[in-house]
């Protein structure tokens, strides 16, 4: 195949991961920018944070995988690949989800079971013969329950509450000072004017998971651990895996401690970064051509 370069791209509700390898495997540039997921964060925002990433490379690569959320759908498809054929004419672009080169990277081509617990939340599971299996994966709006967007709007939700029943908590205030807000009944109106995004209800999970396991707090991550085991458990019966299958966890929040514990499985350490899995995934169908 001679001396070629691959980068590797994983983009997120949060942010977005470039990994720039040669053909030995040999890292030439790491590096984060904005988030790209369009569904979230607007494409004119994904756009740009492509944008700036391709521009700070130090050399062009020829191949280039990127694994995207919001890339789950023949339209989200089709924008990243444009995206990505616009700012690397010269190279062979491939498109997947973010999920799916995150179980590349955690797992490899095995079957198992894969959590990914960031922004949002979806499980994915990989059958013998090599077919691939969600369960969940479906947004803030929509899904993405025991993601940290869920568990910041769930927060949110816990303060307006109390703030209606005329209680002045500790935790009002906490939420309130994360969000910037003078007071948490301006969330509504800061949500619908763009002060808060899906990234800063998502950053509120930290300081939930830092109050655990105080209420509300406790409800909140207690409740965000069942839903997230329940994704596991629905996408390992769908692919008809054995209990003692290969299991891996990833995502800010899915790296939580008290997360882990609180799920109840025993996970794996990922072997390699979902921008890596990128890179060999890519890797393995240009052997497979």
């Amino acid at each position: 195949m001679g001396s070629v370069t691959f980068l590797g791209i994983d983009g997120g509700g949060s942010k977005t991961t470039f990994l720039l390898e040669n053909d030995e495997g040999r890292e030439l540039a790491r590096f984060e920018t904005g988030p790209s997921n369009w569904l979230s964060s607007g494409p004119v925002k994904a756009r740009e944070s492509l944008t700036h990433g391709i521009q700070r490379l130090p050399s062009l690569p020829d191949i280039v995988c990127g694994g995207f959320a919001g890339a789950g759908r023949p339209e989200g498809v089709e924008f990243y690949r444009s995206c990505l054929v616009a700012l690397l004419p010269q190279a062979q672009v491939f498109v997947e989800t973010d999920a799916f080169i995150t179980y590349m990277g955690a797992i490899g081509p095995r079957p198992g079971i894969l959590l990914i617990a960031g922004t949002g939340s979806i499980a994915l599971a990989r059958r013998s013969d090599g077919t691939m299996i969600r369960a969940g994966g479906w947004g803030p709006v929509f899904g993405d329950e025991g993601g940290g967007f869920w568990i910041g709007r769930e927060a949110i939700r816990c303060a307006l509450r109390a703030k209606d029943s005329g209680e002045t908590a500790e935790f009002v205030s906490a939420i309130e000072n994360a969000l910037g807000l003078s007071r948490i009944t301006d969330a509504p109106g800061a949500w619908k004017d763009g002060s808060i995004d899906v990234r800063s209800v998502a950053a509120l999970a930290s300081e939930v998971i830092r109050r655990y396991p105080t209420d509300p707090a406790r409800g909140i991550v207690d409740q965000a651990a069942a839903h997230l085991r329940s994704l596991c458990d629905v996408a390992g019966r769908r692919a008809d895996l054995p209990a003692t299958c290969q299991k891996a966890i990833s995502g800010s929040l899915g790296n939580q401690t008290i997360v882990k514990q609180l799920i109840g499985l025993e996970f794996s350490p990922a072997a390699n970064p979902p921008a890596r899995g990128a890179i060999l995934w890519a890797r393995d169908r240009l052997t497979a051509s």
